[in-house]
């Protein structure tokens, strides 16, 4: 099943099957939702944190791209999106299903969780009013250093 301690990445870019790169101690709603739907379905996956013995760069090198979570499936491209983690997830086990197969309730399905997982959607919006509130004083966000690290990652201005 899921590995009880996390490999480097450096050790996982060597593993066979499904390895999930995670963000470690900091809150992520994307890396706990990439392990609800790979538990859900039941996937053993790798669990992959960045460790001391991997170089600052290790995550780039690897996937090409700076974002947490990374599922990486065998020698098959990285995939950091929402979207991209889920459809993965349901090509790798045929059950329990988590889009509908109809094609119309599939496109309100995705549409629905783009407004909430996407770019510019609830999650997006929120970090950023938790990076907001730690830059400005303006309320219980972020701890200071994570809100500096944040804005230009996610556009805050």
């Amino acid at each position: 099943m899921t590995t009880a301690h996390p490999v480097g990445i450096e050790a996982a870019r060597t593993l066979p099957g499904l390895r999930l790169v995670l963000l470690q101690g900091l809150p992520s709603p994307w890396s706990q939702a990439a392990k609800a739907i790979l538990h859900v379905k039941q996937i053993p996956y790798t669990r992959v944190h960045r460790t001391q013995e991997d170089a600052p760069d290790a995550l780039e090198a690897w996937t090409g791209q700076a974002s947490f979570p990374v599922a990486m499936y065998q020698a098959e491209r990285p995939r950091s999106g929402w979207a991209e983690i889920l459809l993965l997830a349901e090509r790798l086990a045929e059950a329990p299903r988590l889009l509908p197969s109809d094609p119309a309730e599939r496109a309100f399905c995705f549409g629905v969780a783009h407004e909430i997982c996407g770019e510019m959607g609830l999650g997006w919006c929120r970090r950023l009013a938790g990076v907001h509130a730690a830059l400005t004083g303006a309320g219980q966000g972020f701890p200071e250093p994570i809100a500096q690290y944040l804005a230009p990652k996610y556009g805050y201005r």
